[in-house]
This record gives structure tokens, C-alpha cells and sequence, in this order.
């Protein structure tokens, strides 16, 4: 059960930086709706899920003595966030 509470939680963490991320971008960039700029932060909040696979089994963390992460959480965290993006995009676009 703590496992999936702070899944949960570390979840919302990113979620509220990818809202905030693309709020701040539309403010900065100003041609780009502020739900298509969210969108684009949950989206990039994904890649990095994604791109941090790799670095989860290192044996640096390993070392440190953090438990290891089973890819599927970053998988899982990956479509998650991608399909948050896609919800706030077509909540901007209707």
C-alpha cells in the first residue's frame, strides 16, 4: 500500500510542475493557449518518465542503497501523464 501512495503522490508532484511549467511557457511565449502548453508540459513529463527507465536499475542507486524501481512504474507514470495531456488538450480545443 505505500508503494502505490507514494506512486500517487509523486504522480501529482509532476503533474502540478507540468501545469505549472506550461502555464509559466504561456505566459512567457504568448502565442500558445495555456491548455495546449499544459498539455505540452504533461507530454514532456512523460518523456522524461520514459527517459529515466534506464537510470532506475543503475548501479549508482544501488550503491546508495535506494531500493530499485520496476520499469512498469515509469511506464505506467508515462501513459498516465500522456494521457492527462491529451484530456487538457481537448478540454482547450472544444
Amino acid at each position: 500500500m505505500r508503494g502505490r501512495r507514494l506512486f500517487v503522490l509523486v504522480l501529482l508532484a509532476v503533474s502540478l510542475a507540468a501545469t505549472l511549467a506550461g502555464v509559466l511557457f504561456a505566459v512567457i511565449h504568448g502565442g500558445t493557449s495555456v491548455t495546449r502548453a499544459v498539455a505540452y508540459g504533461f507530454w514532456f513529463a512523460a518523456a522524461l518518465a520514459l527517459a529515466a527507465i534506464p537510470f532506475a536499475g543503475s548501479r549508482t542507486l544501488a550503491r546508495r542503497g535506494l531500493p530499485p524501481v520496476d520499469g512498469w512504474v515509469f511506464v505506467t507514470a508515462a501513459v498516465l501523464l500522456t494521457v492527462l495531456g491529451a484530456v487538457v488538450d481537448a478540454l482547450g480545443t472544444g
